[in-house]
């Protein structure tokens, strides 16, 4: 009888565990990502406005404007001279110009006109095939028999990191996939496409 009561009692501590934890863990990570943004805001709105006009969430309210003026100027001519002059300044910085151009290559690759995870890909893979994307389309070079390849990128289940390959372009077949669909796939290790 003490036995069963335990059995049942686990069962519904693990139940609320898989109920419970993505709920908490989406809402931490939220409020998380919600206090860094707003009271980086805050620290720069003490500047400029007295404390009476702030209120909860201003600072976030403050960064989201920034960032679309931001991108609003951005587009104008006098600003893009700007920018080259600034990166041409940064590219000078030892260190400073490699941590710079991969962040703005990987925000380019994610939301900017040339984007590089718009391919979802089938590869061989021993037995089986791995899905990945198409990174680098255009072959960077051939190997000594003259087959062309390419950067496919695979990342990896469960974690946030992953790995380039170098696959001959014969072999890496082109899915009919979304992307968020594939890497929800990829990084829930198939759970997240089960129905």
């Amino acid at each position: 009888m003490l036995r069963t009561i335990g059995r049942q009692i686990s069962i519904c501590f693990f139940n609320g565990l898989l109920v419970s934890l993505p709920i908490v863990g989406t809402i931490y990570l939220l409020n998380y990502a919600y206090q860094l943004l707003n009271d980086l805001g805050l620290k720069w709105l003490i500047a400029f406005l007295p404390k009476t006009w702030q209120f909860p969430g201003s600072g976030l309210l403050f960064i989201l404007i920034l960032v679309c003026l931001i991108g609003f100027f951005a587009r104008l001519w006098i600003t893009k001279i700007l920018l080259e002059w600034f990166e041409g300044f940064i590219k000078k910085i030892p260190l400073v110009k490699g941590l710079y151009g991969v962040l703005r290559d990987t925000m380019q690759s994610f939301l900017g006109e040339k984007r590089s995870f718009d391919t979802v890909v089938l590869v061989e893979h021993g037995n089986g095939k791995r899905m990945g994307f198409l990174t680098v389309k255009k072959a960077m070079f051939l190997s000594q028999d003259g087959k062309e390849y390419v950067g496919v990128y695979f990342p990896q289940s469960l974690q946030v990191s992953g790995d380039l390959y170098w696959c001959e372009r014969g072999k890496v077949e082109i899915l009919d996939m979304p992307v968020d669909e594939a890497l929800q796939l990829i990084l829930s290790a198939g759970i997240a496409g089960q129905k």
